[in-house]
């Protein structure tokens, strides 16, 4: 197993540079994407408590009434409150868009990157099975295929295993000082 690792990050100067800045580059996303689920986390909380607002404003509001469209002193009133509510709500949504755009650009170059990675491992691996392989020997039906699919099964089941992980981790360092201050304020 260790010797999997050896072949792509310690192998060459070219490979291991790579290696090690495509591993740099899919910890960096996992950190950037821990980030944004915070940030959302704390959007979310402020959208939905203006929303709850929206109750006592629109609880007043008879839509359809005469006074509305005429515009008495107090319907006029309301209507003030209820365009800067408006406003207000328009300005969360772009908080929301300013929040969600980066992620338009990031997640399909990090999962491009997480591929070519993936790829670049694949042949690193190929290339010392086939280093390896003695000539010598009888040859077995089926092999190319054989090391073809092995390698792809580890390098998926790697990559799998190491986003969860990665995600899990940065969730867990982000959102923790977040649980910890809630239950500060959580009556015992």
């Amino acid at each position: 197993f260790v010797e999997m690792f050896k072949e792509f990050f310690c192998r060459s100067w070219k490979t291991g540079a790579g290696a090690w800045i495509g591993l740099f580059a899919i910890v960096g996303y996992a950190a950037f994407l821990a980030h944004v689920k915070a940030q959302l986390n704390d959007w979310y909380a402020s959208f939905y408590d203006l929303l709850q607002e929206a109750g006592g404003i629109v609880e007043n509001v008879e839509y359809g009434s005469t006074e509305w469209e005429m515009g008495s002193g107090e319907d006029l009133s309301k209507h003030s409150s209820l365009a800067s509510y408006r406003d207000r709500v328009t300005g969360e949504l772009w908080t929301f868009v300013g929040v969600v755009a980066p992620l338009v650009w990031a997640s399909p170059a990090a999962k491009w990157v997480r591929s070519t990675w993936a790829l670049h491992w694949r042949i690193a691996l190929m290339r010392s099975y086939l280093g390896a392989w003695s000539t010598q020997n009888e040859p077995i039906e089926g092999a190319s295929q054989r090391l073809h699919e092995d390698t792809q099964r580890f390098s998926n089941g790697l990559e799998t295993c190491l986003i969860t992980l990665l995600d899990a981790a940065f969730t867990l360092i982000v959102f923790s000082p977040i649980l910890i201050d809630l239950s500060k304020q959580a009556p015992l």
